[in-house]
């Protein structure tokens, strides 16, 4: 059984054209939406707690073991404990001014009959698109199911490191709670380069048991080799680690890849850290996507987008909005990635090579 958050945007919140609606209504693989334009009026997503009594981590169609994990209300409707919860159908938006496509998973809340008739909101997979812009949907289809299921890693939480990690610098390691903006962090590729913004992000004890997608995972001492991390170390869920050499060469011929440490865990050397009873996220953002080093490990910086800033404390997103007052938060896009970001089960792959 595994427990997990996703985001979602209300239903209440997404315009679509030519009259249509999201509900499928009589059919549940989205078909009647080609065609049509699909505008995000808003960025007021909202956490889903679900609990899945299978054994997957997945969001995916068909899947009775997926349930609200309480009572809970979405776009200002209540729903009972154990209402099942799933991805009805996705489909494919595209952004014609910037030529970018969206993969997006319509919800489906089982409170109606048919029960896949209605979509309750949108998740998102990877990147969130901007609001207030006219996407086209170009195709449409059932499910996700099986391989094409999505793991709420996937569309949770964004990357960020722990009180204590090491953060090397160019005078040396420091705390990375004692780093503050304009202080020069090394980098792998670009050198020194000045910290933009840190945010901080405490996880209660109550948030850990209830939202599983919170805890930590620990990465042992030397886990990719000695020195590589110089100790044990936490990172949350989604932080991608860099991987690079023998195993994402002859594994995914790629000299390097950034994976989600929690693709990585191999219940040894990379475990989720449950012993832990409370937490403090750190992010730290650069001008660009940054592999910084980290108790010896390169990993990657805080990568803004509103998945990621939709997902940090609102204290935490007001700094962001003082700071750059000329971006919007709700419809920036993420910086280029560092390298190229590993799928799940390319990821999962290269864990297995870690002992």
């Amino acid at each position: 059984m595994a427990n997990y958050s996703l985001w979602a945007l209300g239903e209440s919140e997404i315009s679509v054209s030519g009259g249509e609606q999201l509900d499928g209504v009589t059919q549940g693989d989205g078909s009647h939406l080609v065609g049509e334009t699909i505008t995000l009026n808003s960025n007021s997503w909202e956490q889903i707690d679900v609990r899945d009594r299978g054994s997957d981590t997945d969001l995916d169609d068909n899947d009775s073991n997926q349930k609200l994990d309480g009572a809970q209300t979405f776009d200002g409707v209540s729903y009972s404990n154990n209402t099942v919860i799933e991805a009805e159908f996705e489909f494919t938006l595209l952004d014609p001014s910037t030529g970018l496509t969206y993969r997006v998973l319509a919800i489906n809340i089982n409170n109606s009959s048919p029960s896949y008739g209605t979509i309750e909101g949108l998740a998102f997979v990877g990147t969130f698109p901007p609001t207030g812009v006219a996407l086209q949907v170009v195709s449409t289809q059932e499910g996700p199911t099986g391989g094409t299921a999505v793991d709420f890693v996937d569309i949770a939480a964004p990357p960020c490191f722990t009180l204590g990690t090491m953060i090397l610098t160019p005078d040396g390691e420091r705390p990375v709670e004692s780093l503050k903006v304009g202080d020069l962090v090394e980098t792998q590729q670009h050198g020194p380069q000045p910290l933009r913004w840190k945010g901080v992000c405490e996880v209660s004890p109550q948030q850990l048991e209830t939202t599983p997608s919170f805890t930590p995972v620990r990465i042992s001492k030397d886990a990719f080799g000695q020195g590589f991390p110089n100790r044990d170390m936490l990172v949350s869920q989604q932080h991608r680690v860099l991987v690079e050499g023998w195993r994402s060469e002859l594994l995914l011929g790629q000299g390097e890849v950034l994976a989600a440490a929690a693709h990585l865990v191999n219940g040894s050397s990379v475990s989720l850290a449950h012993d832990v009873r409370s937490v403090t996220y750190l992010h730290l953002l650069f001008d660009d996507h940054e592999i910084v080093f980290s108790d010896g490990l390169t990993t990657e910086s805080f990568n803004p987008g509103p998945i990621s800033v939709g997902a940090i404390p609102m204290a935490s997103r007001m700094e962001l909005a003082n700071l750059f007052p000329e971006v919007d938060l709700n419809s920036v896009s993420p910086l280029p990635p560092a390298c190229h970001m590993a799928k799940k089960w390319e990821a999962e792959l290269l864990g297995s090579t870690i002992h």
